[in-house]
């Protein structure tokens, strides 16, 4: 978290500098309180105006500085929570295909949400709060001390007590933080997965049964959050107890001072002011440093989390396509699974148009994600221009895939396209028309919004649309998994043709469906179903 505290340094110096000057005059004028009481008790009426004046200005001046202290803490808190959340994000998208998919998605949600939020409330907004509270019990001690040293000791030795009733449950409240992030991560998980089945929990009417389940995990995530809220109480209950108990005991010592004639009336007022100013401020140096002693795990935890993102592959990355892929006796096998391809051979050159086909299972989809380095083959290799594919970091920058999923970003219908890229619109509306989206192919189209998924969009216009995209990045290597799936007669027909009629690019189409006329029109089709 240190990274983020020096990103937003100059905020917390501007903080810490405010506060500073503020508490000098807050703990000066307390001084003037007591000679204000003090010249009026004496009757003398024009140093009591004189010091009731400066008193106004130093309380506008503590006022005033104060108020730059709050400011220069929001900036410092939301600088440093900017950040971290887009190291989050910037984390996820870091991570390998296989990689993300293996953790829930509701995870992913709960780091960005949750996690940061309660790091920003435990850690960020804390540390201000630790140096305005501390600066407070330095000054008002001091002053104690001009004021009177037996007072001081006593108050000193009393009121800090209470700090040290969060080292003594450290590990209990370390725990009880863990357990509830964790809680909520696995809640999110589930809510996230059961809003995506929402189709299939409508059509089999399990509503009832749904939110059962979320009851059971709701119910478990509360708890958590309830003894973790409860070590906090328990934690400031005994805090306070012991810091009132110790104001009482102080109040007495000063009581005694007066009648001893050691104090005026006017010191007695300033020890009350300042034994006030410290009691609070020592209660809430305590509740402090129990926040910040039980984020530390979550914090050790979201870096570890963000470094794992960050940890890229070595290699350099694949950009062109020269001459062709080679899979040499490639086997693979998912761990403690059986292997889904054995010594696999197959060559494919660059402008060629291949399709693998074969029934459900037969490994025609693991290949081609072998080939987008998702996973590593477990014998033999696969080689582009006759460098190994494991020479490469990524393939990205020369492979785009359209998946059998129709995959649209809620966004306009230019944004999809381009994917953000600076590609002209007579472009796009070239291509929409090619594809036969006639009624997107114009300008105003193109500002349409696209909803969530395409909802809003046929199966068939949402594949085109897939294939536009794909069509206008442009690389050497395009692979469409399952381009015709869920598609009728017509749409297939016409993206059959129009794949058939790419030139220029090395063309991997993985179906079991293409029309048996149109085959002969690929240079190579393999059947895993009888390799």
């Amino acid at each position: 978290m240190k990274k983020y505290q020096k990103h937003a340094s100059v905020y917390f110096i501007g903080a810490l500098f405010s506060i500073l000057i503020s508490t000098v005059f807050a703990v000066v004028l307390q001084f003037f309180k007591g000679d204000v009481l003090d010249s009026a008790i004496a009757g003398d009426t024009q140093t009591t105006l004189r010091y009731a004046a400066i008193l106004i200005a130093f309380i506008l001046c503590e006022i005033l500085f104060y108020f730059g202290y709050r400011q220069f803490s929001a900036r410092f808190v939301v600088g440093c929570t900017k950040l971290l959340k887009r190291d989050i994000f910037e984390s996820i998208l870091k991570r390998g295909y296989v990689d993300y998919k293996t953790t829930p998605q509701g995870e992913y949600i709960a780091k960005y949400t949750n996690e940061a939020d309660t790091i920003k409330a435990r850690r960020f907004q804390m540390l201000p709060l630790f140096w305005e509270i501390l600066f407070k019990i330095i000054f008002v001690s001091v002053a104690l001390f001009v004021l009177d040293w037996r007072l001081a000791l006593i108050t000193i030795g009393l009121l800090t007590t209470p700090l040290y009733i969060p080292k003594l449950i450290e590990k209990r409240l370390q725990n009880a933080q863990n357990a509830y992030l964790k809680a909520v991560e696995a809640n999110l998980a589930k809510v996230n997965d059961w809003l995506s089945g929402f189709e299939i929990i409508k059509n089999f009417s399990i509503e009832k049964k749904i939110l059962s389940k979320f009851d059971d995990t709701n119910d478990f995530t509360m708890n958590k959050l309830l003894r973790d809220m409860t070590l906090g109480a328990v934690s400031q209950l005994i805090t306070t107890l012991i810091s009132y108990l110790s104001y009482f005991v102080v109040l007495s010592c000063a009581t005694w001072l007066v009648l001893q004639g050691d104090f005026s009336a006017g010191n007695f007022f300033v020890a009350i002011g300042m034994i006030d100013q410290l009691s609070y401020p020592l209660i809430s140096l305590a509740e402090i440093i129990r926040q910040l002693v039980a984020i530390k795990p979550s914090c050790q935890s979201m870096e570890k989390f963000i470094e794992e993102g960050n940890a890229a592959r070595h290699g350099k990355p694949l950009t062109k396509l020269a001459r062709e892929i080679r899979y040499r006796n490639v086997s693979f096998a998912y761990p403690d699974k059986k292997p889904v391809l054995t010594n696999f051979g197959f060559e494919a050159q660059k402008g060629g148009h291949y399709l693998i086909k074969g029934p459900s299972g037969c490994g025609k989809t693991t290949a081609i994600n072998l080939l987008l380095r998702y996973y590593d083959v477990t014998d033999g290799s696969i080689e582009i221009d006759g460098v190994p594919l494991s020479e490469y970091c990524s393939t990205y920058d020369c492979m785009t895939v359209v998946r059998q999923e129709a995959v649209l970003f809620h966004d306009s219908l230019r944004n999809n396209l381009t994917m953000y890229q600076d590609i002209p619109d007579e472009k796009l509306i070239e291509m929409l028309q090619t594809l036969g989206l006639i009624k997107f192919a114009g300008k105003e189209a193109l500002d349409g919004m696209i909803a969530e998924n395409g909802a809003n969009l046929s199966g068939g216009e949402k594949k085109r649309i897939c294939l536009a995209r794909a069509l206008l990045r442009d690389t050497d290597i395009l692979i469409l998994d399952e381009p015709l799936a869920n598609l009728d007669d017509t749409t297939a027909g016409m993206i059959e043709d129009l794949l058939l009629s790419i030139e220029g690019k090395l063309l991997l189409v993985v179906s079991h469906q293409f029309t048996e006329e149109k085959l002969s029109a690929f240079d190579c089709v393999l059947n895993l179903n009888k390799t």
